[in-house]
């Protein structure tokens, strides 16, 4: 019974693998017409699912095979901790009714970015909606908000457009032509 909080701990990352294995067994059912020389659209979620695995299975072996290790506190556990004691977060968190607003304002963040998505294109919509979120949550360093947002939103762009070959889309007017030109500079076709 000295084991049963370690065992306890792992629970998580065992729910968390077990459906993991579930939604890979699905993903390998996904059926397409396959073409030479590009990945398919199974490639990407069995990725994601296999290395969710491995993050379980390391974290369930390494606390089972070595006593010293795991004892440091994961993701999953603090979530379930936290959750199980109904703790409302660290002291300088705000306010719940600050924090509703903070939500509602994310959620309208999140509208508007879908109904500006069409027009002003991945980019245009993208880099805004990043800098406002990021500004909503309470960073204020405008240089670094700046960097990260269009940093963020072209390294995105990147690997949506060039290694995932998802087609985003280019926007309206200027802003198509913005996006055309930023294609061309990265290099994507």
């Amino acid at each position: 019974m000295r084991d049963a909080p370690r065992l306890k701990r792992l629970l998580p990352y065992a729910v968390v693998a077990a459906a993991t294995g579930f939604l890979y067994a699905a993903a390998a059912d996904i059926r397409y017409p396959a073409r030479a020389g590009v990945l398919g659209p199974d490639f990407w979620p069995k990725l994601i699912l296999a290395l969710m695995l491995a993050v379980c299975a390391w974290k369930i072996a390494s606390a089972l095979l070595w006593r010293g290790h795991g004892e440091d506190r994961g993701v999953l556990e603090e979530w379930m901790e936290t959750s199980a004691a109904g703790h409302d977060g660290p002291p300088d968190e705000p306010a719940p009714e600050r924090r509703f607003w903070r939500l509602a304002g994310g959620i309208a963040l999140s509208v508007a970015y879908v109904w500006a998505l069409p027009r002003l294109g991945f980019f245009g919509a993208t880099a805004p909606y990043l800098a406002a979120f990021i500004a909503l949550g309470g960073y204020r360093r405008l240089g670094a908000l700046a960097l990260l947002s269009v940093g963020g939103t072209l390294l995105l762009l990147f690997f949506f457009m060039k290694v995932v070959y998802v087609s985003l889309p280019l926007g309206q007017g200027p802003f198509q032509q913005l996006t055309l030109a930023l294609m061309q500079l990265m290099g994507i076709r």
